[in-house]
């Protein structure tokens, strides 16, 4: 990938260098290229029309998805993932989590806290043990199956803040006994704001473990399948009912969002304290955010595909009928002497200038546009996997996003007219003076 996009810019900085040169050095050349698109108005406008409009296209398709995978990953970072994930080494070698806690969280805790070089990254550090079991409301005789979560309260408003909350409030810092149920939960168990719930898990040992717990909440993450077994409990109420003063995971969000740099230095930290530890990436722990970015970037390239393709035909072809128009002009300048590497510099000059007209104007229509789209937005349905749907807009500040509606018109027309500009350099001029 690095090296493709090593070509692509060396292209465009050839481009560049080929016009500033011509202007500077060949500013004649330069004036007759660009009056020349006004020869045939109408050629040239339809051209540059379908030009505007492919990279319209691309400008705002790139937008709107840029700003889902914007939302996506700060759904994924923010619904109990993090920027950053710490597990014991053997977390992903065994079914039976239990048994693969990170020990003694808060001293751990406090040693990366006291670390500068992790500290100044860290926005929020918090410990999430995960664990299994039945929960009853007797009173409705219903039970069910639910996945918890031991979080800690503050923390857990960050790491959790895409989790609507629909009833009640959120965990308190001081009542350990008070829980919040995912939507789909509550609703099995009938249960409501106030209600008493019976728990059953089996703990580290392997013993039961039995708590009354509260409702303080009820809450939805617009995953179905999450909140209809979720269940969130005070971290210190998790490790009472489980035994143990561990967790099964560190959670940690940053603050400047370089994921790659602190990630490095965590293994570091962890590599030189000889920890049995190791260190994932929020990327990592999502499969499903990999999967739906493959998909659409698919896409995207796709869309890139067929507008370069359209951009080389569509230019291609009004050069070509240029030079038959212009044959025996073309052939009276080789005539009095212009030499072939002189006409293949206009026609690629009238080519470049074309390209760079239709992609400014695909940057003026595409930002006119997404201000329009963005007043009120886009509603879109569900994602796959999610019960609500959301408003998309388009995101108009990328510089990958400016970069490529640029690039892609100039390059593919400096491509599609190097041919033509060729053809028209080689006419033999004594047949071509017969032309009529």
């Amino acid at each position: 990938m690095s090296r493709d996009l090593f070509i692509v810019d060396a292209a465009v900085v050839a481009v560049i260098c080929f016009v500033l040169y011509c202007l500077i050095f060949k500013s004649r050349d330069a004036k007759f290229a660009f009056l020349n698109l006004f020869r045939h108005k109408r050629r040239s406008f339809s051209t540059i029309a379908a030009i505007i409009l492919g990279g319209v296209a691309i400008f705002l398709y790139g937008g709107f998805i840029d700003y889902s995978f914007w939302v996506l990953k700060e759904q994924t970072i923010r619904t109990n993932i993090g920027h950053v994930q710490i597990y014991n080494k053997s977390y992903f070698a065994t079914s039976n989590k239990n048994q693969s806690l990170i020990a003694n969280y808060q001293s751990l805790k406090e040693d990366i806290l006291k670390e500068d070089e992790l500290a100044r990254h860290i926005a929020t550090l918090s410990g999430q043990l995960e664990f299994t079991g039945i929960v009853s409301q007797y009173e409705n005789q219903a039970s069910s199956y639910f996945s918890a979560l031991g979080v800690e309260p503050l923390p857990a408003l960050k790491l959790g803040s895409f989790d609507k909350l629909i009833s009640g409030s959120d965990l308190s810092r001081l009542k350990g006994d008070e829980i919040t149920l995912g939507s789909g939960l509550a609703n099995t168990l009938q249960a409501k704001y106030g209600d008493w719930l019976d728990t059953l898990v089996v703990n580290t040992r392997g013993g039961q473990g039995a708590l009354s717990l509260k409702v303080r909440g009820v809450f939805s993450s617009g995953i179905k399948e999450y909140d209809d077994m979720a269940l969130k409990v005070p971290l210190a109420t998790a490790q009472h009912i489980m035994g143990t003063d561990g967790v099964s995971k560190v959670l940690i969000l940053l603050r400047d969002d370089d994921v790659d740099t602190f990630s490095a230095k965590l293994r570091q930290y962890i590599a030189d304290k000889n920890l049995p530890l190791i260190v994932k990436d929020w990327k990592e722990a999502s499969v499903f955010y990999q999967q739906v970015e493959s998909l659409l970037s698919g896409i995207y390239f796709f869309i890139k595909l067929i507008v370069a393709l359209i951009v080389v035909f569509m230019i291609g072809n009004a050069m070509t009928m240029n030079i038959i128009e212009r044959t025996r002009e073309i052939t009276t300048l080789r005539a009095i002497g212009l030499k072939p590497r002189h006409v293949t510099r206009l026609f690629l000059l009238e080519g470049i200038f074309i390209g760079i007209i239709g992609a400014v104007g695909s940057l003026v229509i595409g930002f006119a546009l997404a201000g329009m789209i963005n007043v009120s937005g886009i509603a879109m349905p569900p994602s796959p996997g999610q019960s609500t749907g959301y408003t998309a807009f388009i995101k108009t500040n990328s510089a990958d996003l400016l970069w490529i509606t640029l690039v892609l018109p100039i390059l593919t027309a400096s491509v599609a007219s190097i041919l033509p500009a060729l053809r028209a350099s080689r006419l033999n001029i004594a047949d071509a003076f017969k032309f009529s």
